[in-house]
């Protein structure tokens, strides 16, 4: 069972984060029975949120989490590797940077 702030390796196929073949990690922001939205990490391009390599399993080398939120069907999330929460204090500071903002 996912829950939210469980780091899954997606690959971007799925999540649609690019066109590169490439597995990713993305955090959990939400979960519905209908999708599962996550936060994809990026090894290359910085972003608001710098994460180190101890911060998870599923992280090999220094990367960053941007305001970026993607839609996976919950079937391609349960099948997903499953590397369990993000480490806080990151957790908590991608959550407020992906919090839904009144309009």
């Amino acid at each position: 069972m996912i829950a939210v702030g469980d780091v899954l390796v997606l690959h971007d196929a799925d999540t649609g984060a690019s066109g590169k073949n490439v597995w990713r990690p993305c955090m959990v922001l939400a979960v519905t029975s209908t999708v599962v939205i996550v936060a994809p990490r990026s090894g290359s391009v910085p972003g608001s949120i710098e994460t180190p390599t101890g911060a998870s399993t599923a992280f090999t080398k220094v990367g960053y989490f941007s305001r970026w939120r993607r839609p996976v069907s919950p079937p391609v999330a349960e099948a997903a590797d499953n590397h369990g929460p993000l480490a806080e204090p990151y957790l908590g500071e991608v959550l407020v940077l992906n919090a839904r903002r009144p309009r």
